[in-house]
């Protein structure tokens, strides 16, 4: 098949045109310079660089600012647009420039598949377009919901906007989770979520070396002990979206969930064995007791995650589960030792 990925370069986007060029597809990647060009080359085997095509462009431009020559060469052959590229961030002075990348440059990619009369537009969504809900089911959600963040609420206005061109091509929604590192190896290129709090532990370390005095104290960090969060690896998701390829159904929402996810409580575990941290102590994130300068500085990185760390949310999952049936793909089961494994890869010197 010939398809064009948006966001290649990215965390995601890099391991699913890996995938897919290891399957033998065409794969067009929209690149935005020749540094990106250049990443995204040197992260792949040299034998499956031949079937992939660079497209230098942008979401926020036109018609992704490829010239109408191009869209002219790609019209009626390109089978499936995967929609990965977007704008991760939950700060409230961002707000703009999410929406604009989110949601404008949602509409930009639409419009561009509508062009170039493509088959298939798979859109890579965010499994917490449910907002402040404990239950998401794999349907739209409005966007007059309560979000936690900007980020949120841009996912689920681009998600609305694909309902206009239902009539101009075939639509799935994916929507994972919290994504972390590869099953196996642990590799992750992210520095969000589980990796910021993460770095934020590695970072209190440093300070502890320099400062032996600190191991004598008690250092406090806010999460709910018992809540959880939702990870998925990055390699299930690649698994579940290639699945798509052949399996999806036109107008169906697939999350790409965990059905067990670890409690935070094994999750901080875990983390302190990893980086030998062992003077950390939960509190609840509603804590209201006295924190230290050191308690401030560790929590400091992670207080946009609070909303995520002082309750569980539960995700519907049937569409994604008969999709994999039919591809004949198990879903993901993160037992201990495959959270230890992401984890630890953190701390590794090198990271493969």
């Amino acid at each position: 098949m010939n398809i064009i990925i948006t966001g290649a370069t990215g965390f995601v986007g890099t391991r699913l045109t890996k995938e897919l060029l290891e399957k033998g597809h065409n794969v067009f990647a929209l690149v935005r310079s020749e540094r990106k060009e250049k990443m995204l080359y040197e992260k792949l085997p040299e034998n499956l660089t031949q079937n992939l095509n660079i497209l230098r462009g942008d979401i926020s431009s036109a018609l992704l600012g490829l010239s109408e020559g191009l869209c002219n060469e790609l019209t009626s052959k390109i089978d499936t647009i995967y929609h990965v590229a977007a704008y991760l961030s939950f700060d409230d002075s961002e707000r703009e420039r999410t929406f604009q990348i989110n949601v404008g440059g949602t509409n930009n990619v639409l419009e561009f598949a509508k062009r170039i009369k493509v088959q298939n537009f798979f859109h890579v969504s965010t499994a917490y377009t449910l907002g402040k809900k404990e239950f998401g089911k794999e349907e739209l959600h409005s966007v007059d919901n309560e979000f936690v963040n900007n980020y949120e609420e841009s996912k689920c206005h681009a998600e609305h906007l694909l309902t206009e061109y239902k009539d101009n091509f075939n639509i799935s929604i994916f929507r994972p989770a919290i994504i972390v590192g590869d099953s196996k190896t642990g590799e992750a290129e992210s520095n969000f979520a589980l990796y910021g709090v993460l770095r934020s532990f590695s970072l209190l370390k440093k300070r502890i070396e320099r400062n032996k005095e600190l191991l004598e104290k008690k250092i406090k960090f806010m999460c709910n002990a018992h809540t959880n969060s939702n990870f998925v690896p990055v390699d299930y998701v690649t698994k579940v979206l290639v699945a798509g390829l052949t399996h999806a159904e036109n107008g169906k929402i697939y999350h790409i969930t965990n059905s067990n996810p670890p409690s935070h409580q094994v999750v901080f575990e875990l983390m302190k064995e990893a980086l030998n941290l062992n003077n950390v102590e939960l509190v609840p994130v509603t804590y209201k007791g006295v924190l230290s300068k050191m308690d401030k500085f560790v929590n400091s990185a992670a207080q946009v995650f609070h909303p995520y760390m002082e309750k569980s949310v539960r995700f519907e999952d049937k569409n994604t589960k008969l999709l994999l049936e039919r591809a004949s793909v198990q879903p993901v089961v993160m037992d201990k030792e495959m959270l230890r494994n992401i984890i630890f890869a953190f701390s590794r010197p090198v990271r493969v």
